[in-house]
């Protein structure tokens, strides 16, 4: 055994090997065979001559977890068109990227029959039902639970489904390529080096722990809608919305975007992520489905072919699934963390608002419309994201919404919009957050406006902050009644 076998063999036994004595050898025909020493005192266990084997493309071997805990995580790709196999990898990837996971420590491997491995690895074992909850929770990010055209399966599942090692073969693929890892950036193009799998670092489990944690305090809020509904708003509780923290990137500024538009591919392994870009700047000023797709493919024609090495053919339905995916999924584009203004004017029509939560709700819609609105102003925010950033409950938002619209500071675009499936069926008990308008006028500002920093806001804080910065004493007594200037002015 070379040195260089040696080092991968150990990295191999490092990121995936936890159970020795039961593991998988693919057949010639491409089934797969459980060995397991318990059961029968002729079989070997995993060693390292095992493992070289597969390195060799001898023979092919799959891993276990244990009964409970893992080392990894694999999502395991499984659709047979190519194009769309590579946009199931690519949500995928978004998915994970948008609930927390660092890009770095995504690792891409083919699996040899078409498909694709998606994997994490941790420097620690997690228990398997941690490993499961973050999977499901990752695949209901992407909207990739139930398609119809594969599946994306969890593996390891402890030990009834193992999962194939990478670098070997699959002898199910006639011409028995190596499965290589792959480059994300480039077109998932195979990086045909052995020593790819040196260079992974296993991810730090906090940062999984963390992400759970997260998700269940969501789902416990749920619980105690009752408590906070009870409370006044300044005592409420109060969260950043967590969106204000993620995908901030000043390379997606919409000055940025332009700028890609003129100058065009740059370097090979950018088309898809320019595409996808392109589309949510499409989007964000009104087009149509049908405008963004032309607009893309008058682009992508325009771009030197040096630049990219996806087919034209493949472009095409590249471009056909990233403008379905943004239009149906409402991607808007994220503008780099700029601070936002709140002006005098726009706060004199606020605080005509009669009670206090119905100014603090049209509050946290106006800077939220600042943040993510479409050019034409349309922007939506969930019943759950303007009970995080109020304190109040779910149920009271639904009802202050409804006032704001009678008051003619909010406009309510479009409601009861419908949710439908990969099939195009309609989802009964599901709907799509409502679509709004803010109305408020800024004509002839004066005065300094006041400074927002959205970055973990407390928006009772911000609101109380930003009456004091706009008005003096006299004004707020004028323009408030008196029990809301002594909670909030005094």
């Amino acid at each position: 055994m070379v040195n260089r076998d040696k080092e991968i063999i150990e990295k191999i036994n490092e990121l995936f090997i936890m159970v020795r004595y039961q593991y998988l050898i693919q057949s010639s025909d491409g089934s797969y065979l459980t060995l397991n020493k318990h059961k029968n005192e002729k079989v070997y266990p995993l060693t390292d001559y095992v493992i070289q084997r597969h390195l060799d493309k001898k023979t092919t071997v799959g891993i276990f977890s244990s009964k409970d805990h893992t080392k990894f995580l694999c999502f395991d790709v499984d659709v047979k068109e190519k194009q769309q196999a590579k946009w199931t990898v690519y949500r995928l990837v978004n998915g994970l990227i948008e609930i927390g996971i660092p890009e770095e420590e995504i690792h891409i491997s083919l699996s040899g029959n078409k498909g694709y491995h998606v994997e994490l690895y941790f420097n620690h074992p997690i228990k398997n039902e941690l490993a499961h909850e973050l999977y499901l929770l990752t695949l209901n990010k992407s909207e990739l639970l139930n398609i119809d055209y594969g599946e994306v399966e969890y593996r390891p599942n402890g030990m009834q489904q193992g999962v194939k090692l990478p670098l070997g073969i699959n002898f199910k693929n006639k011409s028995k390529p190596r499965c290589w890892y792959v480059d994300y950036d480039k077109g998932l193009k195979p990086i045909c080096n052995m020593g790819y799998i040196l260079k992974i670092k296993q991810m730090d489990v906090g940062i999984i722990y963390n992400i759970l944690e997260r998700e269940q305090d969501c789902f416990e809020e749920k619980e105690v809608k009752a408590v906070e509904e009870a409370r006044g708003f300044v005592e409420a509780k109060h969260k950043p919305l967590k969106i204000y923290k993620e995908n901030i990137d000043e390379q997606e500024t919409i000055e940025a975007i332009e700028n890609l538009i003129d100058t065009g591919l740059t370097k090979i392994g950018t088309r898809h992520n320019s595409l996808f870009k392109l589309a949510r700047y499409y989007r964000h000023f009104g087009y149509t489905q049908d405008e963004c797709k032309e607009s893309l493919l008058d682009w992508m024609g325009e771009q030197d072919t040096r630049k990219y090495t996806t087919k034209w053919d493949d472009c095409i339905k590249d471009i056909y699934l990233i403008v379905k995916y943004v239009y149906e999924n409402e991607v808007s584009i994220t503008i780099v963390g700029k601070d936002l203004f709140i002006t005098y004017e726009e706060m004199q029509q606020l605080l005509k608002m009669k009670s206090k939560n119905e100014k603090l709700l049209a509050y946290c819609l106006l800077i939220h419309s600042k943040r993510y609105a479409l050019g034409d102003g349309r922007f939506y925010m969930t019943f759950k994201q303007m009970s995080e950033a109020s304190g109040l409950c779910e149920k009271t938002t639904r009802t202050l919404t409804n006032k704001l619209e009678q008051s003619g500071i909010l406009y309510i675009v479009e409601r009861n919009r419908q949710v439908k499936n990969e099939q195009g069926k309609v989802i009964k008990k599901e709907k799509k957050p409502n679509i709004y308008k803010m109305n408020i006028r800024c004509e002839n500002e004066d005065k300094k406006p006041y400074n927002v920093v959205y970055n973990d806001i407390n928006y009772a804080e911000s609101f109380r902050d930003c009456i004091h910065y706009l008005f003096d004493t006299t004004e707020l007594k004028r323009m408030l009644p008196r029990r809301q200037f002594e909670r909030l002015a005094s």
